[in-house]
């Protein structure tokens, strides 16, 4: 893929965005719209991909972009490591192996949340500190505070009342609150964690000031 000097122009700073969920592919699609950010943010995510793929993807990214931000939901990893065949290593396990790893890598990025990405947007609402079991239950308890929630890519996108755009009111509350949960810690890995406000400074801006 080339460097990061021959790739793009000298001097802008690039940002790329891995996951593999359709809602935190949705909702940084319209945060780059709405914001009409002048830096690359890419939000390259490679949907429904293996662990591995996803990682391999980041270290490619980590050579072109400034900045590369892999968001995993750790109720995914939990439930796989469930399914893990007997003698298999169990998820939980491979994802901290990478963990590790990336961590070492200075412009590479690991936000996680547990559950799942939902909890990001309940944060907007109220501080939970609650232990879900999945992503499921996560989204019936923000279905109390934003009654109009639908997990499908029209309601995201939906004109003038996309997902950015009706729940940017809210951003700092879902800063503070996702501050407060802490930092994730891959040696008690299932705690209550949303590190996506790390995305943002502390006036709600997308965080240019990672490099």
């Amino acid at each position: 893929m080339g460097n990061r000097k021959s790739f793009f122009s000298k001097g802008k700073k690039t940002y790329a965005i891995v996951g593999d969920g359709d809602c935190e592919k949705w909702y940084f699609q319209m945060l780059k719209q709405i914001e009409n950010l002048i830096v690359n943010i890419k939000p390259e995510l490679n949907l429904k991909s293996s662990l591995k793929k996803q990682y391999d993807y980041v270290k490619e990214l980590a050579d072109v972009y400034d900045k590369v931000f892999w968001i995993v939901d750790y109720d995914v990893i939990e439930r796989e490591s469930r399914e893990c065949k007997k003698g298999d290593e169990k998820r939980s396990a491979e994802f901290a192996r990478y963990y590790n790893e990336l961590s070492s890598i200075k412009n590479v990025e690991i936000l996680v949340v547990n559950t799942c990405f939902e909890y990001w947007l309940l944060l907007h609402f109220k501080y939970s500190k609650k232990s879900y079991k999945d992503c499921d239950e996560t989204g019936k308890d923000l279905k109390k505070e934003f009654p109009s929630y639908e997990k499908s890519e029209k309601f995201y996108k939906k004109s003038n009342a996309d997902i950015y755009t009706s729940l940017k009111p809210n951003l700092l509350t879902g800063i503070e609150n996702a501050s407060k949960l802490g930092e994730f810690d891959i040696e008690n890995p299932n705690s209550p964690v949303c590190e996506i406000h790390k995305l943002f400074d502390e006036k709600g801006n997308f965080n240019t000031n990672w490099i």
